[in-house]
């Protein structure tokens, strides 16, 4: 995935040459599929309208396949460098700049079915602010043009894309480009920036303070692979908010309760990762006490986590208490399965510890 400082507008205005990876060299989250998963998952979304085989056409034309796509489009910019066709209507208003968007999406260079990259494929939507030069300007214009949950196809000329350069093997110079997008989430990150300018009285209406959470928590996803005590920042910024907002009405409540089950267990997924188990055991304990008595459930990723703090901790009996919680609801994960081994062998070493220790302390006497 391309970095999030790099500005793929100036890259292509420019001339640098530059590689789109859906892996890249970023420390992998707990939900990242491997390489090989990923490109068995691509084969799931081919397109073999790409190749000149029209499932809605009687005759097969290979010359020029991305031209019969784009004579079922229409111009989303005046000289066409963009063209658009819905497949699915969404609903609600279009995202303005500087929203942070949610996509998924499949990438397709003409003449290959497969595509160039794959988020499905990847299990993973792409997070991007809007107009920020982030990704390239042909995806920019095309999700600035849709609604909530609608999915549309567009067609991106190379001015528009990767210009020149390509994108080494993947995207030869001057290829014009299918993406295949859904836009599944808008959060409007100038929430938080407004919100900071707010009286108290104002910080304290949960409507208000219930979108600059939501922008908090996009900012912390984020963040997490490339600085993980900055996500750590924004998380708690929204769970300070959250737990002070006044609730007026009982739909407050739920989205209350629905949001800080989710921050408290992405604090506890950071402060495990970072190695601060004492405040990963607080936040589990939060998760535990918001479950007893709703239709909240711990999840098997809650209860794994907990485990490995309870280990840094030493206290080894609940570890594995936790982890056989997390094994019933997923006996297959074989990372819990291997936090069975870690157990016992840190168990191990701590009673070894405590024996050497035990007879230093009589071969004194």
């Amino acid at each position: 995935m391309l970095k999030s400082n790099i500005n793929l507008k100036e890259l292509i205005t420019t001339g640098t040459t530059f590689e789109v990876d859906p892996f890249g060299d970023d420390i992998q989250s707990d939900d990242e599929v491997s390489k090989e998963e990923y490109n068995k998952n691509v084969l799931e979304h081919v397109n073999m309208n790409c190749v000149g085989q029209f499932e809605d056409e009687d005759i097969y034309d290979s010359t020029e396949p991305f031209t019969t796509i784009a004579s079922k489009m229409t111009n989303l910019i005046d000289n066409g460098g963009v063209k658009k066709r819905i497949l699915r209507e969404g609903y609600g208003n279009k995202p303005e700049s500087k929203s942070i968007v949610r996509v998924h999406y499949n990438a397709y260079g003409e003449f290959n079915e497969e595509p160039f990259d794959c988020t499905y494929a990847r299990k993973k939507p792409h997070q991007f602010v809007l107009g920020q030069g982030e990704v390239i300007l042909g995806l920019d214009i095309a999700v600035a043009s849709m609604k909530l949950c609608e999915k549309s196809q567009f067609m991106i000329k190379p001015q528009y894309a990767y210009g020149e350069a390509g994108c080494l093997e993947r995207i030869p110079p001057n290829s014009t480009v299918l993406f295949e997008i859904e836009l599944i989430e808008v959060i409007d990150s100038q929430a938080a920036q407004l919100f900071e300018n707010l009286s108290l009285e104002e910080k304290a209406q949960f409507s208000v303070v219930y979108k600059y959470c939501l922008a908090q928590c996009a900012k912390g996803k984020d963040l997490f692979n490339r600085h993980t005590k900055a996500a750590i920042k924004e998380y708690n910024l929204a769970v300070s908010a959250l737990e002070n907002a006044v609730l007026e009405h009982y739909d407050d409540q739920v989205k209350q309760q629905e949001l800080l089950y989710k921050l408290y267990s992405n604090l506890l997924v950071c402060y495990t990762k970072i190695k601060e188990p004492k405040k990963g055991c607080i936040n589990f304990n939060k998760i535990n006490q918001m479950c007893k008595g709703t239709t909240f459930n711990i999840t098997a990723k809650a209860f794994y986590s907990n485990a490995k703090c309870l280990t840094m901790l030493g206290d080894y009996k609940m570890a594995k208490m936790r982890l056989q919680c997390a094994y019933k609801l997923e006996p297959r994960n074989q990372d819990i399965l291997n936090q069975f081994k870690i157990i016992d062998e840190e168990q191990r070493k701590y009673k070894e510890k405590e024996k050497k220790l035990a007879g230093a302390l009589f071969g004194k006497k």
